[in-house]
């Protein structure tokens, strides 16, 4: 299946359906067509190909379907760049794309404009509500466009989107996906959840951009419609699907626990919430209790990366017997899903037995397709029979539960964000007054997990943690900042190699849990 295809048949189906609202204002299929098929042609019109990489930076808005719809119809790559990152990596992302548009708003190119400015291969900035009439306005273009649908041919090999996210080294990496890698990933979703019909309505709450779009194309197929939450709050959220009658969701495990837990949350009808699917962590049993108190037997977690998605799931069977027998079910990342193979291998490359503890390889049908201009990257992640090294460590048990225990290469995941302990070491390095640095993640009530930096002063320093801690949000954003450093003025440990150990550091904030009766290889 082509995405192109599926779009345009959800356009012709459901034409006369509601596709997407934001407040009082809503969207029918027909309008979006009609405005996809314009972004299509006012692109085609500044000379960008199919193929090209065209850029989007906004937070969720009715114009959210469109561009995605558009740019799959005119077989662009769309390359989403992180609304919560800083100007430097949204620069480091358009450049390593070479992307030649980008559309975004006037919030984010009032902040940023200096930094689109220096992107080396970016030819025309589309602004949503532009505020300077020397600005391509975003609806002033659509408007001037031809409506009729190019047809622009789509082969089912073409770059879909690019998956941005920064690699152990700092450096932007982006997974690419295809039009038939992401047909895959539509009927993995369509397998695993409840039977989506033009009835359910999905509750945007997180960025489109990423994660909650996963299952954008399933709702066009089916006919479903969007209602949008540009800013999460759990009490608008609350609200909105009490009085949108929402049935579908995607959020990250911090989104879910502050909506079950709300003080008012029993004040709601969620009677008509089918499934809300978390990823990014496990949840706690206070909260899937909570939840189920709330909203029922309705939560769905996947276990994935951008680069091969969904890998597996935990069902609400699966919730409901963690909930009342066994909690540790809990802790688990669910089976393999359908189209999902599965395995766990030595440092040699070798499967190792249920129960024991190995670096997590996967095949889906929806894996990307390589890392983008990065063949090398390509091969370290991709073995020769076609798994991708996820670089993630955990076991299977013997009933088929899958159990991530640690991440190979450090990665901190706070609040469902991906956040590489080398963004915040190099943001302290810039400060001259830093000799080492280096950043862990440590548990938090709320997070999951936070970032922790240990910083080595050189001699006579007077540099305070605060300022470091301003530093880093300047440099990387507020989402990568630590909310902790720690100063000190001994060396930091280093292991046998002469490298820094984040294990032995980790050791002092977050002791090793237990494996008890599990041999640990490869990690």
């Amino acid at each position: 299946m082509i995405i192109a295809d599926l779009i345009r048949r959800a356009f012709a189906t459901h034409a006369d359906r509601p596709a997407i609202a934001s407040g009082d204002v809503v969207v029918s299929y027909a309008q979006v067509a009609d405005r996809s098929y314009r972004l299509v042609n006012a692109l085609r019109e500044r000379g960008i190909a199919p193929g090209d990489r065209v850029a989007t930076l906004a937070a969720n808005n009715v114009t959210s379907l469109e561009v995605i719809t558009g740019l799959a119809l005119g077989g662009y790559a769309r390359t989403a760049l992180h609304a919560m990152n800083s100007g430097e990596a949204h620069l480091q992302m358009l450049d390593a794309s070479g992307a030649r548009v980008l559309l975004t708003t006037m919030d984010f190119y009032s902040r940023f404009h200096s930094e689109f400015a220096a992107a080396t291969q970016l030819e025309h900035v589309l602004v949503l509500g532009a505020a300077d009439p020397a600005l391509l306005d975003y609806e002033a273009v659509l408007a001037a466009a031809d409506p009729a649908d190019a047809a622009v041919p789509v082969s089912a090999d073409d770059i879909l989107h690019l998956a941005y996210s920064s690699g152990s080294t700092g450096t932007p990496r982006a997974s690419v996906h295809t039009h038939e890698s992401w047909s895959a990933v539509t009927v993995d979703h369509a397998t695993m959840l409840p039977r989506i019909t033009p009835e359910d309505v999905y509750l945007a709450a997180a960025p489109l951009t990423h994660a909650a779009s996963t299952v954008i194309f399933l709702l066009l197929a089916r006919g479903a419609s969007i209602q949008i939450l540009e800013h999460f709050d759990p009490a608008d959220a609350l609200s909105l699907i009490e009085r949108e009658r929402c049935s579908l969701t995607v959020m990250v495990p911090t989104m879910l626990a502050s909506l079950a837990t709300h003080p008012d949350v029993g004040r709601y009808d969620l009677s008509s919430m089918r499934a809300i699917v978390y990823a990014g962590a496990p949840i706690s049993a206070a909260t899937a209790r909570a939840a189920q108190q709330a909203l029922g037997d309705v939560l769905f977690q996947t276990y994935g990366q951008s680069e091969c998605l969904p890998v597996s799931c935990l069902t609400p069977e699966d919730h409901a017997l963690g909930v009342t027998t066994d909690e540790k079910i809990l802790t688990s990342a669910g089976r393999p899903c359908l189209n999902a193979q599965l395995k766990i291998v030595d440092e040699a490359g070798q499967p190792v037995e249920a129960g024991r503890v190995g670096e997590i390889l996967v095949s889906t049908l929806g894996r990307m397709r390589g890392i983008y201009a990065d063949p090398i990257a390509t091969a370290e992640r991709i073995t020769e029979d076609g798994f991708v090294r996820t670089n993630d460590i955990g076991y299977l048990d013997e009933r088929g539960l899958l159990f991530v225990v640690d991440r190979k290469n450090d990665m901190i995941i706070s609040g469902g964000f991906n956040i590489w302990p080398a963004e915040i070491e190099t943001a302290l390095l810039r400060h001259p007054d830093v000799a080492e640095a280096i950043a862990i993640g440590i548990p938090h009530p709320r997070w999951g997990e936070t970032p922790v930096a240990i910083v080595v002063t050189r001699p006579g320093s007077a540099v305070q943690a605060d300022e470091l801690i301003e530093l880093c949000k300047a440099q990387i954003g507020s989402m990568k900042k630590p909310t902790q450093i720690v100063l000190r003025t001994d060396p930091l440990p280093r292991n046998e190699f002469g490298k820094l150990s984040r294990r032995a550091l980790r050791e002092q904030f977050w002791p090793a849990a237990s494996l008890p009766d599990r041999q640990v290889s490869g990690a």
